[in-house]
């Protein structure tokens, strides 16, 4: 979940990639904007010297001038709409520097106390003209939960509530969060009933809030609020929640999360161990079949190569998949995240599947309240498609929703870089990649050489000394894996083309085109036939 904090009057990501203007959409900040507002906000009410600014941007002893810092500092009052006469958050101290004078506030305090707070409210910011709807829809099923509970116990709306670790005073007993996501013509709310101090969730529920042709149709509210009542009930009285709800997110990812705490081996290695030991004792294990299928398509994502136990058994992985996929499939309910899985397992094999796991994939995203899950499964399949910006889209929202520094969220800027490069947008992808690199220096060991810049572009030493240890057969491995893996998922030749394109022509400068293999070769159409 991303965090916020508020400066003035207004409300920043805490890493300051943006700030939510006044109806609510993000205005996003640059690199070097960002810098300067870490430092400010570092330092509120000191006076930093152009100087002290220039070296936090270009290092000590460069001969940038001062005057770039003036520029910038423009810039940023622009954004904010702040004014040098009048300012509310960089001050001219003159002869001496810039100073940050706005006061950061503190902590919502409205729900401290309540027995039930509904809030926070996520995807405002995604739904545009909606989001006065969606907060209406807030008020209204607050209200309802009140009228049915004690008046000794409060509950009240905060859109903007803190997470337990960021509360100040008295923590609310529940937590009804709000997540709301545009889907075709209609606007959709997850709500999920959770302990507010652990985040346990106790029930989760999917409502259609409005269209967009106009069409407002009424929520029913109170059977809304009964079920949550319901729950609340359950909860306290036998100290468990009513119903099992799968964490919110994707099959692969919370595999991997379980066995990484089971196990000091490689987590798709403990769960395919584990998975082909329950299917010996039950057969007949449906989940646990769809499991092992998501589980031997890991194993390739983990080890970065097609040959993770030193030989290429792409085939028969790929027919024991497509067996226990198919095998699985009528009977997995309604289970939102496991069709995902599996539709998302059909559109990878390619093996006449590929409509039936679009077909999936939808159905399962319309239905979905596991939203984090959704929004980063078919947030995948719509870049694979083409549609970029919905992809892009998708994945914002799914940021919002999980936890920064997570292997989930780094499994979600993974895609998002993914999805950038694969529309030729090296700036933004660069931007990420740059910021995970300084908050995070083991992610330039995982991902520089996979998204390096084309040949001719300069990179990082240690993204260069990388290079020169990879020798040409393992060159060749790598541009394999990669194709099988991303390039060859696209539907449009050039975004696959571009996903390859930069380490390939790296490699083709330093071995020459024998470096490029057959089944890539057709992303490369200057090169001559092997």
């Amino acid at each position: 979940m991303s965090n916020l904090v508020r400066h003035g009057d207004k409300t920043f990501d805490s890493e300051f990639l943006y700030f939510l203007d006044d109806e609510h959409q993000p205005v996003r900040f640059s690199r070097t904007e960002r810098q300067l507002l870490k430092k400010f906000t570092e330092n509120p009410g000191v006076v930093l010297s152009r100087d002290r600014l220039l070296d936090i941007l270009t290092g000590p002893g460069s001969d940038s001038s001062d005057r770039n810092i003036d520029f910038l500092i423009n810039r940023l009052r622009r954004k904010l709409g702040d004014s040098a006469r009048h300012a509310s958050f960089i001050a001219t101290q003159y002869g001496e520097g810039y100073v940050w004078i706005a006061t950061r506030g503190e902590p919502s305090r409205r729900a401290a106390g309540a027995f039930v707070v509904v809030g926070p409210i996520h995807g405002l910011r995604f739904i545009g003209t909606q989001s006065d709807r969606a907060r209406s829809f807030a008020r209204h099923l607050g209200v309802r939960i009140g009228l049915k509970t004690s008046r000794e116990r409060e509950v009240v709306v905060d859109e903007d509530c803190p997470r337990p670790d960021q509360f100040s005073g008295a923590m609310p007993q529940f937590a009804v969060e709000l997540n709301f996501t545009q889907v075709s013509d209609r606007l959709d709310c997850s709500v999920a009933l959770k302990f507010f101090a652990t985040g346990q969730i106790t029930r989760i529920s999917r409502h259609s809030v409005a269209t967009c042709d106009g069409d407002h149709p009424t929520p029913d509210f109170d059977a809304i609020a009964d079920g949550i009542c319901e729950a609340i009930w359950d909860a306290l009285a036998y100290d468990r929640p009513k119903e099992h709800h799968p964490p919110d997110k994707p099959l692969a990812v919370r595999m991997h999360d379980v066995a990484a705490l089971l196990s000091s081996n490689s987590s798709w290695i403990e769960a395919e161990k584990r998975l082909r030991f329950s299917l010996e004792r039950d057969p007949g294990d449906h989940t646990a079949q769809l499991m092992l299928a998501t589980s031997l398509h890991s194993k390739y994502i983990m080890s970065g190569t097609v040959a993770p136990l030193g030989v290429d058994l792409r085939d028969r992985d790929e027919d024991e998949m497509e067996e226990l996929v198919t095998a699985s499939l009528p009977h997995l309910a309604n289970n939102s995240i496991l069709l995902m899985a599996a539709g998302k397992l059909l559109y990878f094999l390619d093996r006449g599947h590929r409509s039936l796991g679009i077909d999936i994939l939808e159905d399962a995203f319309r239905s979905s309240s596991a939203f984090a899950a959704a929004f980063t499964t078919y947030g995948q399949l719509q870049m694979h498609l083409g549609n970029i910006e919905n992809a892009l889209a998708l994945f914002e929202q799914g940021f919002e929703l999980c936890e920064p520094g997570s292997d989930f969220y780094f499994y979600m800027l993974v895609l998002k870089v993914q999805a950038l490069i694969a529309n030729d947008d090296r700036e933004r992808a660069d931007t990420i990649l740059d910021d995970a690199y300084q908050k995070a220096a083991t992610t330039r060991a995982a991902l520089s050489v996979m998204f390096a810049p084309e040949a001719g572009v300069a990179i990082h030493p240690q993204t260069r000394a990388m290079f020169d240890m990879i020798d040409e057969n393992r060159a060749r491995n790598l541009l394999v894996w990669m194709n099988y893996m991303s390039a060859r998922l696209f539907r449009f030749t050039d975004h696959g083309a571009n996903i390859l394109k930069g380490p390939a022509s790296r490699f083709i400068e330093r071995f020459g085109p024998r470096v490029v293999p057959d089944e890539t070769r057709h992303h490369f159409s200057q090169l001559k036939p092997a």
